[in-house]
């Protein structure tokens, strides 16, 4: 079969990088093209496969991010910008706006990586997650044999950390003392009271997202980047697997009767675990897609928040931009969304109303209104279960909202994940106040 040389990558802003790159200029090295998007939980467990090469970019091999987006929200820079810094992105990133290097290469799904060997040509592709150890093994192939070269390293920019106390906090829950916070760019869970006071830290977490306070005072959380969730005992103490091997678990809810469910954001499906410890899928089969009835055989995509009410299981299904229901029968039901290549910012009833990559959902108590972060429109709607309808909550300057909470005073919590603060909204009164956090002064 004949050789197929790389084609040229033609792109706008680049990241992490001083100035634009080439395939001509990358000659002599291996390169590793990742085609993303920031909204795609496989393009993001994709990153955390490239790690370990990721180490080596720069050198004889380069790993290059090529951003082509998908939904409008994630269009402009300053969403790469946000994307690439929220995944811990250090290697050089490339914005693909019109998918003109996405068409070169015959891309047609995210993730899809590329190997390009240090004579310019196609070795090989593979599309989906799960392909590391064999990306890594083409990689060696095509170096291995090849006499040794003193190959400059490529200057390299990435961008700093986020300053203050909070870096991208993905989710929050009520908390008998105030508030639970998942500080997920900093691998840590707060408690804090309802003035800012951090009350306890629990470090040493891998990319924590859904956060919930238990009655005994323990708290159960998912560790997005370690595939599983735990319960952290009060006052801390050895942590106890609840749930292992679940693929980016995205958040976690508590029903009345102490069954606890966890969105596989990573594998589409909805798991349930019971008070005797026992673990099933409640929803989903795996596949990506979005299909109602019976919930082992209902299609879900990309679950990302729940929350427990009198009718049953809420859930926000980001890639279809959808809000779902399961009830006690099991059954699975879509209140909001028309499917995965569908989504926009309208009010309205169930025929019009439009959501755009929502990530976080919480219920009133008495189940009549439903409020959702509407991640990609940086607001906050509200689905009234009384007449069915969708509603804009008034509210200014939040950016990215990926998680929010009840407050049992009826104000919202809410995790302001681009602006990296936490929000409490009343509204009664349609105003919100930041949640400026701060450490009890040492005793002197």
């Amino acid at each position: 079969m004949a050789r197929v040389h790389a084609p040229e990558i033609v792109g706008g802003l680049w990241l992490n990088v001083p100035e634009a790159l080439s395939m001509a200029e990358l000659r002599g090295r291996v390169v590793v093209l990742h085609f993303f998007t920031g909204s795609c939980v496989n393009c993001e467990r994709v990153v955390g496969e490239l790690r370990g090469l990721e180490a080596q970019s720069g050198g004889e091999v380069v790993v290059i991010g090529v951003r082509t987006a998908r939904f409008d929200a994630e269009r402009p820079a300053s969403a790469l910008r946000s994307s690439v810094e929220r995944l811990g992105i250090t290697h050089p990133v490339v914005d693909d706006p019109d998918g003109a290097t996405w068409d070169r290469y015959g891309v047609r799904a995210w993730p899809t990586v590329v190997v390009v060997d240090p004579d310019g040509y196609v070795v090989g592709s593979a599309s989906g997650e799960g392909h590391g150890p064999a990306i890594e093994r083409a990689v060696a192939a095509t170096l291995a044999g090849r006499p040794s070269t003193s190959v400059v390293r490529l200057p390299r920019r990435p961008s700093s950390p986020p300053e203050g106390e909070l870096a991208w906090p993905a989710k929050v829950a009520a908390h008998p003392v105030g508030v639970v916070v998942a500080d997920t760019g900093r691998d840590r869970v707060l408690v804090v009271s309802l003035d800012g006071e951090v009350l306890a830290e629990h470090a040493g977490l891998r990319r924590p997202t859904g956060v919930r306070s238990l009655a005994d005072g323990s708290l159960l959380v998912c560790e997005r980047d370690a595939d599983r969730v735990v319960r952290i005992p009060p006052g801390g103490g050895p942590r106890q697997v609840v749930l292992d091997g679940v693929a980016s678990p995205a958040d976690v809810a508590v029903a009345a009767d102490g069954t606890t469910f966890v969105a596989e954001a990573g594998r589409h499906r909805i798991w349930r675990i019971d008070v005797n410890g026992s673990a099933a899928v409640e929803a989903g089969t795996g596949e990506e897609g979005l299909e109602d009835g019976y919930g082992p055989k209902a299609l879900f995509a990309q679950p990302s928040g729940l929350a427990t009410g009198p009718l049953g299981l809420f859930v926000v299904d980001a890639e279809a931009s959808a809000l779902r229901v399961v009830d006690a029968q099991h059954r699975v039901a879509t209140l909001l969304g028309r499917g995965t290549a569908t989504w926009g910012n309208a009010d309205g009833p169930y025929g019009t109303a439009r959501l755009q990559h929502p990530e976080g959902v919480a219920c009133a108590p008495d189940g009549s209104s439903i409020y959702v972060a509407d991640t990609f429109n940086s607001s906050l709607r509200l689905w009234s279960g009384v007449d069915g309808e969708l509603r804009t909550v008034p509210t200014t300057g939040l950016l990215e909202p990926s998680g929010l909470d009840v407050l049992p005073d009826g104000r919202l919590v809410v995790a302001d994940t681009g602006n990296h603060r936490i929000v409490l909204i009343d509204l009664a009164t349609d105003t919100m106040t930041p949640l400026p956090l701060h450490h009890e002064p040492s005793s002197p």
